[in-house]
């Protein structure tokens, strides 16, 4: 199939780094055989208006003669969504929404102008697809690409990813009980011991800078025990599912993790991942899985085992395909569905 990946490329603006929804939406496809283009709707080295970026996208989309258009939704859209609306009638343009625990009251609202919207999250897509009758659930998945089960673990308890003001706080404790090491923006304040303080953020020699997806694969690669925080939102208080859980299971880690809703779906907590309750509770059970090796390998394996049968994005995207209906190495079978009548809502 021909492919088009509405996404952005750098990295937290970064032109050094790539997006991973820019390796997720392209290096699995093209593994899979299908052929990939990829627009950066966001692309602020050009220094397009909103109007422009959103003219631009029209004309890709119109002379691609795409299969599919795979669109990154993040509620606060960089093009005007709505100028793409009549397309959808005519090919098929699927939303992927990444943050629907806190942002879904905005995704919503532009949910019709899509052929169909995903969202990760089972209590969103069960409370909303009456209404919202081209509403999808997926979920996230492993790349894979720089995962290295083999490679020896030298680094005992770590995190890798963004520190930011409260994960702070809670990243300084585990530092202090269990011998935490972070890596990314952040980082830095907490390997000092030191609080985050309001504005700190803007202050790069502080902070640190973020890392790349490649290197933040690397220490998970290199961590005996990792931990994955599950609260996120503007606040950190909604309890979610995001893409590191699925990320690092090729890694050889093992995953220590809050008890979300629906992880049970993914991960058997005991068997292929370790939960925690408190942060007194998670600083326990690093320590105690850092003195029993054989215990915390064979849960490691068991995650790695269910990440490659269940949780590939390849897995993913052949789901995905099948729910839009389209066919690879066939014709889109869109316009057959929403004859049938799964078609977007009112206005």
């Amino acid at each position: 199939m021909r492919i088009l990946s509405v996404v952005r490329k750098g990295y937290y603006g970064s032109k050094a780094a790539l997006e991973p929804m820019y390796l997720y939406l392209t290096v699995p496809l093209r593994e899979m055989g299908h052929e990939v283009e990829t627009f950066d709707h966001y692309d602020e080295a050009r220094h397009l208006s909103k109007e422009q970026r959103t003219d631009l996208l029209i004309q890709k989309i119109q002379g691609g003669q795409f299969d599919l258009v795979v669109y990154t939704a993040t509620g606060t859209e960089p093009i005007e969504v709505e100028a793409i609306g009549h397309l959808s009638k005519k090919v098929c343009i699927v939303a992927w929404n990444s943050d629907d625990d806190w942002q879904w009251l905005a995704t919503r609202l532009i949910a019709h102008h899509f052929t169909f919207m995903v969202t990760t999250y089972p209590h969103v897509y069960d409370q909303n697809r009456q209404q919202y009758p081209n509403l999808l659930l997926s979920q996230w998945a492993c790349l894979g690409t720089m995962s290295d089960y083999s490679r020896p673990k030298d680094i005992g308890f770590s995190f890798a990813g963004a520190t930011y003001r409260i994960r702070n706080s809670q990243c300084r404790y585990l530092r202090r009980k269990a011998g935490l090491v972070c890596f990314g923006h952040g980082s830095r304040m907490v390997n000092l011991g030191l609080p985050y303080v309001k504005g700190a953020s803007r202050v790069p020699g502080l902070m640190g800078p973020p890392v790349s997806f490649e290197a933040i694969n690397d220490v998970w690669n290199r961590t005996r025990v990792s931990y994955c925080p599950m609260a996120g939102g503007p606040r950190g208080d909604v309890m979610s599912i995001k893409s590191r859980t699925f990320d690092m299971g090729l890694s050889g880690t093992l995953m220590l993790c809050e008890h979300s809703p629906n992880l049970e779906r993914y991960y058997e907590p005991g068997k292929e991942c370790i939960t925690f309750g408190n942060l007194e509770d998670c600083a326990e059970k690093a320590s105690w899985y850092l003195s029993h090796e054989l215990e915390r390998a064979r849960i490691a394996r068991n995650y790695r085992d269910r990440t490659l049968k269940e949780h590939l994005w390849k897995h993913r995207f052949s789901d995905l395909f099948y729910q839009v209906g389209v066919v690879p190495n066939n014709t889109s079978l869109v316009s057959a569905v929403m004859r049938e009548g799964v078609s977007a809502p009112p206005r």
